[in-house]
């Protein structure tokens, strides 16, 4: 049998990948207006998979999460549905790593155009309300020298979050985890198990009980 060459090319670090932009179009007018690309430049995720589109509760806006290659940069971007101008929300940065695969939590509460949004800005991961019309932080929701593992669950009438913390009970190992909840305002944390242990909590459906 002869040989055959098979060529494949496979992007290396710094190459331009092929990427899915979000576009607005107006089917009436035979009009397609793309989101800004300027906001959003050399984007991680491609091909569209990783590109999820939330519309807010009247369909005036959607919003999209900004992966920026290298994982600097994670941004919530919001797109006007009439003009097709669009705007950063959320613009998180740092100069070394963006957990963006095990720390990043988003939830929209479109009845109040708010944010809950998590984030290690301050040195340690938790929790923030941000206002989803202007971009500025109504409050942090959690705080303090332990972080916030995993979020549970999100009231949004309660005003109140549920979720897995690490290093929040003192004297336990840092690793164990505890269930926790707060209000949205950051008042009323409370830490709802106590065992020298970590923790695993199966909710109920109304979200009253744990197990």
């Amino acid at each position: 049998l002869e040989p055959k060459v098979h060529v494949n090319e496979y992007a290396k670090p710094g190459d331009p990948l092929p990427v899915v932009r979000p576009a607005l179009i107006d089917p009436e007018k035979g009009r397609v207006m793309p989101a800004d690309a300027g906001l959003a430049p050399n984007p991680y995720f491609n091909y569209g998979e990783d590109l999820d589109i939330h519309w807010s509760k009247d369909s005036r806006r959607f919003f999209y999460v900004y992966n920026q290659r290298g994982h600097q940069a994670l941004k919530v971007i919001a797109v006007d549905a009439t003009t097709g101008a669009s705007r950063v929300v959320v613009d998180e940065r740092s100069q070394t790593f963006i957990d963006y695969s095990g720390k990043q939590f988003l939830e929209y509460l479109d009845d109040t155009s708010e944010l809950v949004w998590m984030s290690e800005r301050s040195g340690w991961n938790h929790l923030y309300l941000v206002d989803s019309r202007t971009g500025s932080v109504k409050n942090a929701i959690t705080q303090g020298e332990w972080v916030v593992r995993r979020v549970l669950d999100v009231d949004p009438k309660a005003r109140r979050v549920l979720f897995l913390a690490g290093g929040i009970v003192s004297g336990q190992d840092p690793y164990y985890l505890h269930l926790v909840k707060v209000n949205f305002d950051g008042t009323g944390l409370k830490v709802l198990t106590e065992g020298d242990g970590t923790h695993t909590v199966t909710l109920s459906k109304d979200r009253s009980l744990f197990v």
